[in-house]
C-alpha cells in the first residue's frame, strides 16, 4: 500500500456531487459537437472534399464504430470515476506512464479544440453584426464571447448545463426544420443511392470518413463530470450513448436532406460553388430572414461549443492538478461552487493569450484559427480514443468485474479495430483534411508534435516514478489520491504499474 503526499484542501480538491443528470450530461456532449456547425460547414465541406455523396452512410459508419467503443468505454466508467477521464482510463487500463502521456495529448487537444472555436464564433459575429450595419473585427467579437465564457466557466456546473440546454434547444430546432424544409424541396426524391458502398471509394472518401469522426467529438465527455453525476453507473453510459445516437440522426438526416434538395447529380458542384449551401437552401424555401436566423444560430452553437470544450478543458487540468501530476494549485475548487476555478481562469487566459496573438498577426482566423486548430485537435482526439478502446481491453483482461464478455471483450475489440482504421485513414490523408497540397510540412508536423508531446509526458511519468513514487502511486485514482482524512493522514492507493 502506497500513500500520497497532503494535497489540498477537501474544499478545495472535490468537484460538486450530484449536481447533473443525464439530460444535463447530454447538453454538455451534444453542445460540444456543435451539430449545426458540422452540418452547415463540416458537411458541405466533405461534399466538396471527398467529390461523393455518401456523406449519410460515412457517418453512418462512424456512428457504429464510436458506438462499439461507448459500450466498452461506459463500462469501464461504472469501476473509474475521474474527471480526466481518457487520462484516467489509459492510466488504471495500460499503466501509469502512457496514462501520463495521454494527459499531456488530452490537455492540449481539448484546449486547442476549445481555442479554434473563438476564430470561426468571431468571424460569425463580425458577419452577424454587419448586416446589422455595425462594424466590429472578429477578434473583438471573440473577446467578449471569451470574456462571457471565462465567467461562465467560474460558477456552478449546474448552471452551465442550463444555458447550454436553452441554446441547444434552438439549435436542434433549427437544423430539423431546414432538414425538413430539405426533404419537402427534394429535387429527384429520396436518393438512396446516397447510401451505397460504391460511394465511399478513393482517397478522398478515406479522409471523409475520418473528417466525419470530429462532428463526433465530445459524445465522450459525460465520463469527465462524472464525478459530478447524480447515480453516475447508470446516467453517464445514458448520455455517452444517446449522444451517439442523437448526432448519428442529426448527422445523416441532414446530410441526406441537402442531397435531397440539390440533387444526387449537383450537390458536390453546388457544396464546391457555395460553402453557406445549408443556409442558402434555407433562405431560398422558408424565406431569406431564415438564413439570416440561420446563421445567429450558427454563432450561439458554436459559443455553447466553445462553453463545453472549456468546462471539459478545465477539468482535465483540474484532474491533473489534483493527482499532483501538473501543478498543484490547478486542483483548487471554488469553495461556493466546487467548480474548478483555478483549472478554468487557467484555460481562459492562454485562449485570451492565443486570440490576441492571431489578431497581433493579422493570422486568418477561419483558416488558420478555426480550421487548422480543431481538424489537427480531432487527429489528438482520435489517436486518445483509439488508445482508450485498448485500455478498456486491457483492464478487463485482468479481471471483468462482473460485466459482460460483450461489453468487456467483444465489442472493445472490434471498436480498436475500426478506430485504429480510422486514425490510419486520418494521418494517410490528413492533407486532404486540411486542403493542403500532399508532401507539405503542416499534414507532417501535427502528428509529430503530438508524438513529441505523449513522449514528454511518458518522460514525466517515468520521472513520476523514479523521483516521486507518492505521486505517482496516485496518477488516474482521482479523489482518492488528493483527499485528506480529518486527522491530516493521507489517503492509500493502491500501487500498480
Amino acid at each position: 500500500m502506497s500513500t500520497v503526499p497532503s494535497a489540498p484542501s477537501a474544499v478545495q480538491a472535490v468537484l460538486a456531487r450530484n449536481k447533473l443528470g443525464t439530460f444535463s450530461l447530454l447538453h454538455f456532449s451534444l453542445t460540444a459537437a456543435t451539430p449545426l456547425t458540422v452540418i452547415a460547414g463540416g458537411v458541405v465541406v466533405m461534399f466538396a472534399l471527398a467529390g461523393e455523396i455518401g456523406i449519410p452512410l460515412g457517418y453512418l459508419i462512424i456512428a457504429v464504430c464510436l458506438w462499439l467503443f461507448s459500450v466498452g468505454y461506459t463500462t469501464m466508467s461504472r469501476h473509474i470515476t475521474n474527471a480526466g477521464a481518457f487520462y484516467a482510463f489509459i492510466a488504471r487500463g495500460i499503466g501509469r506512464v502512457p496514462g501520463v502521456a495521454a494527459a499531456w495529448v488530452a490537455a492540449t487537444a481539448y484546449c486547442a479544440m476549445q481555442i479554434s472555436l473563438y476564430g470561426l464564433l468571431g468571424l460569425t459575429a463580425e458577419s452577424v453584426l454587419a448586416r446589422m450595419g455595425l462594424d466590429a473585427s472578429w477578434w473583438v467579437c471573440a473577446l467578449v464571447a471569451w470574456l462571457l465564457i471565462g465567467l461562465l466557466g467560474t460558477r456552478a456546473v449546474d448552471i452551465n448545463a442550463k444555458v447550454l440546454a436553452i441554446l441547444l434547444a434552438v439549435e436542434i430546432a433549427v437544423i430539423l426544420l431546414f432538414s425538413v424544409s430539405n426533404f419537402a424541396n427534394a429535387a429527384d426524391g429520396l436518393p438512396l443511392a446516397a447510401m451505397s458502398p460504391s460511394t465511399l471509394g478513393g482517397e478522398a472518401a478515406g479522409a471523409m470518413l475520418a473528417l466525419a469522426v470530429t462532428g463526433f467529438i465530445g459524445f465522450e465527455s459525460p465520463t469527465v463530470y462524472g464525478e459530478e453525476a447524480k447515480d453516475r453507473r447508470r446516467t453517464v453510459a445514458r448520455a455517452t450513448l444517446a449522444t451517439v445516437g442523437i448526432l448519428a440522426f442529426i448527422y445523416i438526416a441532414s446530410s441526406w436532406s441537402i442531397i435531397a434538395a440539390v440533387g444526387a447529380d449537383g450537390v458536390v458542384d453546388a457544396a464546391i460553388a457555395d460553402p453557406s449551401l445549408m443556409f442558402t437552401l434555407a433562405g431560398d424555401q422558408l424565406g431569406a430572414p431564415w438564413a439570416v436566423i440561420g446563421e445567429v444560430m450558427l454563432l450561439t452553437s458554436v459559443t455553447a461549443a466553445a462553453l463545453s470544450f472549456h468546462n471539459t478543458t478545465a477539468r482535465y487540468l483540474f484532474a491533473l492538478g489534483r493527482e499532483r501530476v501538473a501543478p498543484a494549485w490547478l486542483g483548487r475548487t471554488s469553495p461556493r461552487t466546487s467548480s474548478p476555478v483555478t483549472a478554468s481562469l487557467t484555460q481562459t487566459v492562454v485562449s485570451g493569450a492565443v486570440i490576441i496573438a492571431w489578431a497581433a498577426l493579422g493570422l486568418d482566423p477561419l483558416v488558420h484559427l478555426f480550421y487548422y486548430m480543431s481538424t489537427s485537435a480531432g487527429i489528438g482526439l482520435l489517436a486518445l480514443i483509439a488508445t482508450c478502446a485498448v485500455a478498456v481491453i486491457v483492464y478487463f483482461a485482468r479481471d471483468r468485474r462482473g460485466e459482460s464478455l460483450w461489453a468487456t471483450r467483444i465489442a472493445p475489440v472490434f471498436a480498436v479495430v475500426a478506430l485504429l482504421w480510422v486514425l490510419y485513414l486520418s494521418v494517410l490523408h490528413f492533407h486532404t483534411l486540411l486542403g493542403v497540397e500532399k508532401g507539405s510540412t503542416l499534414p507532417v508536423l501535427v502528428p509529430i508534435l503530438f508524438a513529441v508531446l505523449a513522449l514528454l509526458g511518458a518522460g514525466w511519468g517515468a520521472y513520476l516514478k523514479r523521483g516521486r513514487p507518492e505521486v505517482y502511486a496516485g496518477i488516474g485514482h482521482g479523489a482518492k489520491a488528493a483527499l485528506v482524512t480529518e486527522t491530516s493522514e493521507p489517503v492509500g492507493v493502491a500501487g500498480g504499474r
